[in-house]
């Protein structure tokens, strides 16, 4: 390789393209398009999240028009001028002059890239918000490559002709392919062809990058792009050589024959790459890194010969709401980097479907997977979408689905859980001990009962069996969940126990005051009258069944659970949510790391709790360790000393906990306990049956040979309404933009935790405490704060006056009724009589005004709301013409510096008489005039 020609070729293509202002044109062009993609369209602002995605979904298409700028004249030029020639005889090789001019090009290129990279990072940090570098630099990187490989497909396109338009034209027909094949399926009715097709275009390639992520088999797809063409380059060069021989039909064979085979290779690199890739997640707030336990899990199942392939399915609508954009981008990530880690393992394939489509049909039929109506805000009026965002696996005749992935879910828990469910061969068994806790629902007099959230959630990973504790309980499971075991009878309470005490893991939710659970009391309540429906409504329900003894299970665990006293607590992170009925009130027990006097409410060295942040617990009760008990006591979650308990009698009879007698303690209560070690049953028996089983024993050895130690494993919490469908309904919830209070319960996880911790499983304790950061437009944020809380006091404002007023009206009412009835002129039917005209009359004045009040007021609301609306359009209007106006300004003051520079370049050494009369003398220009009349003579 010649150095010297290379370098001097690409001097001069680089220097000739700044040294016109044309070039800066084009530039300055290519600027304004980037910025108008990357903040022009209402999604960035709705999605409120500071990224490139909309950039990103433009970039190939101006690419599509600015590539072939550059490319148009590479080889065109040449031949228009008549130095190809000249160009193709220097002292160098094809190699070197094909290399010279795409490194002229590529330098041409980045240039334009960083002029658009510094203006858009601008925006951000002038008023946006601050990106993840990252991701943002991930991006740009990208947008690099693709260029690299249109520019050496632009090159191929301009040696064809000889004409810069058509050059032009040709550049943006070879390189439209690259761009248009991200919607194969709008052309290609085949969707298994659509799908092969869409893999390989620049839009899936080129979605590593726009995540953040630099992955190996992409980079080496546009690199392999650009080799081909410039090999195509080099063989159209080199034509001149051979093209005029006797045997150039066979060397043009011979060349084609050499690129095909240079094809096959590329192609099955890159299919190579696509199994076994190397990725590197540069986004600061690792958006796309997997955490170490489920990579391992992905790994064992790669390694896995008798594991066959894992297939994914995922239902995803092309634009979803903002409330679910980052979540679309977590579940698209994660599918992602989960297939590229298994070495071809898992295999999944991405359906961007629309409502009402073929592909929806599909997904309905095949994996009941349909689109779910969610809640969204558009200009600030909230509206209903449907949308798709559900995926489905199978792994040979198994198959798991998720119709859908709420916004407030982990997205990479919910897949991995459900790709490890599906690739084993048993799940794990999971009793459900059967008492006035209906966790499995079923048919009542009153109507259907649903099955809980939690079963629900359950059966996603393990085989789950109701257990009847009305017979001795002999099969063993790998874990079993008792909901308020205190409701069982005596013979089924100790069916139980012994199942206990035979060593059968158990998670024990016991609570002395459930309120989110109908038909079900507290520990020291007796059960409620049997029988409904019309006995009883008139009371011909039979009373309620006997209770079991519940301490035998607290004396066989060697803990202390008070049934008669509820813990309350004078601590409340959510001061926005307000107090008193209808709020949070204190017997609302939050256990939080930010709690005064809550040293560690967590325990870290415990996998159940560690690196939780808030649980809540709904009235509930308080466990601790017995006096001598020799079981591994192990405090879970631990309250701070703002606290006391309210009798539970005292709590029985209020409607609500205002006004209730409270013991203030100053303790630290324990929420949740693991109970662990080995039981010994003789610790569990009274005197005298120890003396009976001392004579029936006649001997030590056979004594000591019929006991036998059991390991007892259990986790006992203080509350049941832990496990309420109301924590997963917020969970899904997630992040509400508009939401009072955004509630951070961690208490699903917490639940579910605990049982697979119970189950000796913990594959997934920590990949469901896991959360993914995003960078929003903090600026944006910050800039409409104000007008949000203004627009929220004219809101409570406007509800508090329509409330006074509505209540004035009323008490008028109430006013002219006691008026009548309180008149001694009258009697008794005259006084019913009036009354009754009186309470039509005015009555219906009455409604009347308040149906007025109530519409003015909310009038008024929706006003508000449209006010807000305009004020932070008006805010994102604003940027939006910055971000347009500002970036082209760099470009366009260089333009202007290199047209006068060069302006004065040229006058350098004319004298100044020829200046002042445009490079002519005084004598020359009168000659001209002279031969200008003479020439108007001859036309007369």
């Amino acid at each position: 390789m010649n150095w010297t020609v290379l370098h001097a070729i690409f001097r001069r293509d680089f220097v000739s393209y700044f040294s016109n202002p044309t070039g800066y044109v084009f530039i300055c062009v290519f600027v304004m398009l980037t910025s108008l993609a990357a903040f022009w369209p209402p999604e960035f602002f709705s999605n409120n999240l500071a990224n490139l995605d909309q950039l990103s979904r433009w970039m190939p298409f101006i690419l599509l028009a600015f590539i072939p700028a550059i490319t148009m004249s590479v080889w065109a030029e040449e031949r228009r001028q008549g130095t190809d020639e000249l160009l193709l005889t220097m002292p160098a090789t094809d190699f070197d002059v094909v290399i010279g001019k795409f490194k002229a090009g590529v330098a041409i290129f980045t240039v334009a890239l960083l002029f658009s990279l510094f203006s858009v990072f601008l925006v951000f940090r002038w008023g946006l918000g601050y990106p993840d570098m990252g991701l943002f630099l991930g991006s740009y990187l990208g947008y690099w490559f693709v260029g690299v490989a249109m520019l050496a497909v632009g090159m191929v396109a301009s040696f064809f002709t000889s004409n810069l338009t058509v050059g032009f034209i040709l550049g943006a027909l070879l390189n439209a392919p690259l761009a248009l094949f991200g919607a194969a399926d709008l052309i290609v009715k085949n969707q298994a062809l659509a799908q092969t097709v869409r893999q390989w275009s620049v839009s899936e390639q080129f979605a590593d990058f726009e995540r953040g992520v630099v992955s190996l088999s992409s980079v080496v797809y546009f690199l392999s792009i650009a080799a081909v063409m410039l090999y195509v380059c080099m063989v159209l060069i080199s034509k001149r050589h051979w093209a005029g021989r006797e045997d150039g039909e066979s060397k043009g064979g011979h060349y084609l024959l050499r690129t095909i085979c240079l094809l096959v290779v590329v192609g099955a690199l890159n299919v190579f790459l696509s199994n076994n890739d190397a990725r590197l997640d540069m986004t600061s707030e690792s958006l796309n890194s997997l955490s170490q336990k489920t990579r391992e899990l992905v790994r064992d199942l790669a390694a896995d010969d008798d594991v066959p392939q894992i297939q994914v399915d995922a239902y995803i609508s092309p634009q979803v709401p903002a409330e679910y954009a980052a979540q679309k981008r977590d579940l698209v990530s994660t599918l992602s980097e989960l297939s590229s880690l298994s070495g071809g393992k898992i295999r999944v394939t991405k359906h961007e479907i629309e409502n009402f489509s073929e592909d929806a049909t599909l997904a309905e039929k095949r994996f009941g997977i349909e689109a779910r109506s969610v809640a969204t805000k558009d200009r600030g009026a909230r509206t209903q979408q449907e949308i798709f965002l559900g995926a489905a696996f199978t792994c040979g005749l198994d198959k798991v689905v998720i119709p859908f992935i709420d916004k407030g879910v982990p997205a990479e828990y919910e897949v991995v859980r459900s790709i490890t469910t599906v690739a084993q061969k048993k799940r794990q068994r999971l009793g459900v001990l059967k008492t006035a806790a209906n966790l499995n629902g079923g048919f009542t007099m009153q109507g259907p009962i649903p099955k809980a959230r939690i079963i629900e959630e359950l059966e996603k990973q393990y085989d789950v069996v109701e257990v009847n504790p009305a017979s001795p309980i002999t099969e063993k499971f790998d874990v079993l969940l008792a909901v308020q075991p205190s409701s069982l009878g005596p013979a089924e309470l100790d069916n139980f126990v012994d199942c206990v005490r035979g060593g059968q893991p158990t998670a024990v939710f016991e609570d002395p005051a459930p309120r989110l659970w109908q038909d079900v009391v507290g520990t020291s309540e007796p059960n409620p009258p049997q029988g409904g429906g019309m006995m009883g409504m008139f009371g011909g329900g039979q009373p309620g069944a006997p209770k079991g003894d519940i301490t035998q299970l607290w004396k066989l665990l060697g803990v202390k659970v008070p049934g008669d006293e509820v813990v309350y607590q004078q601590f409340n992170p959510y001061p926005r949510a307000g107090t008193g009925p209808g709020a949070i009130d204190d017997l609302w027990v939050f256990v939080d790391a930010g709690e005064p006097g809550a040293t560690q409410p967590f325990n870290p060295d415990d996998n159940i709790v560690s690196g939780l942040q808030q649980l809540l617990f709904f009235y509930p009760g308080s466990v601790e360790q017995s006096d001598g008990s020799k079981l591994e006591f192990t405090p879970l979650a631990v309250t701070g000393a703002l606290t006391g308990y309210v009798p539970q009698s005292d709590l029985r009879q209020a409607q609500q906990a205002i006004g209730l007698r409270q013991v203030p303690t100053g303790d630290s209560y324990i929420m949740a306990a693991r109970v662990s070690g080995v039981a010994d049953d003789r610790e569990q028996l009274s005197l005298d049956e120890l003396d009976k089983q001392a004579d029936d024993e006649t001997d030590e050895a056979d004594a000591a040979e019929k006991k036998e130690d059991v390991t007892l494993n259990a986790v006992v919490i203080s509350d049941i309404d832990c496990l309420s469908d109301a924590f997963f309904v917020i969970r899904e919830m997630g992040e509400e933009e508009d939401a009072i209070v955004q509630w951070n319960f961690q208490n699903v996880a917490f639940v579910l935790n605990t049982l697979d911790s119970l189950a000796g499983d913990e594959r997934f304790l920590e990949v469901r405490k896991r959360t993914r950061r995003h960078r929003i437009l903090e600026g944006v944020e910050a800039q409409t704060e104000e007008y949000r809380e203004i627009a929220g006091e004219q809101r409570e404002q406007f509800i508090n006056d329509a409330k006074a007023q509505i209540a004035g009206v009323q008490e008028e009412f109430t006013a002219k009724i006691s008026e009548i009835e309180s008149n001694p002129d009258l009697s008794a039917v005259e006084k019913r009589q009036r009354m009754e005209q009186a309470s039509i009359l005015f009555g219906r004045s009455r409604d009347v005004r308040i149906a007025k009040l109530e519409a003015e007021r909310d009038r008024q609301i929706r006003q508000t709301e449209r006010d807000l609306a305009a004020q932070v359009r008006g805010v994102q209007d604003f940027y939006k013409l910055c971000a347009v106006l500002l970036p082209p300004i760099l470009p366009i003051m260089l333009a202007f510096l290199v047209y006068f520079h060069r302006r004065e370049s040229e006058r350098e050494g004319v004298s100044k008489t020829r200046l002042r009369f445009g490079g002519k003398t005084p004598a020359e220009r009168r000659a001209d005039v002279a031969a200008s009349m003479r020439k108007k003579d001859d036309k007369n």
